[in-house]
């Protein structure tokens, strides 16, 4: 009787075990899914920013072409052109960072320094939201 009654006990104990991993495994696995949606999200939203940035770019090189034929440009025109040529420099210089040891870390924290100080550092199209 004392044989079966500490065989239970382990059977027992052996399914709450079990039961805990089960519940571990699945709270991590849900976990995982909703970081995973989170990351798709914000990949998707990079994305669109990086397709609008590129468009501003290309219209920039648009207006150098029309300043280069001697046309005047607008004000609004001198604006664009001077906010993408900011946007370009700031990219740029990011992107410079970023490709270093390290470097990926060290922008992210960069510009979270630099918001804290009221300083924008991101492309415009990556401000928007």
């Amino acid at each position: 009787m004392k044989l079966i009654v500490e065989n239970w006990r382990e059977y027992l104990e052996e399914q709450e075990r079990i039961a805990l991993e089960e519940n571990i495994f699945n709270k991590a696995l849900s976990f995982v899914k909703e970081k995973g949606k989170a990351a798709q999200e914000a990949m998707k939203n990079f994305l669109s920013a990086l397709k609008e940035e590129l468009e501003e770019s290309k219209a920039g090189i648009g207006l150098l072409q029309k300043m280069a034929a001697g046309q005047k440009l607008s004000e609004d025109e001198s604006a664009f052109l001077k906010a993408q040529a900011k946007d370009i420099a700031s990219g740029t210089a990011l992107l410079a960072l970023f490709v270093l040891p390290g470097g990926g870390i060290a922008s992210g924290a960069l510009v979270k320094v630099a918001k804290k100080f009221g300083i924008e550092l991101m492309p415009s199209a990556f401000n928007k939201g």
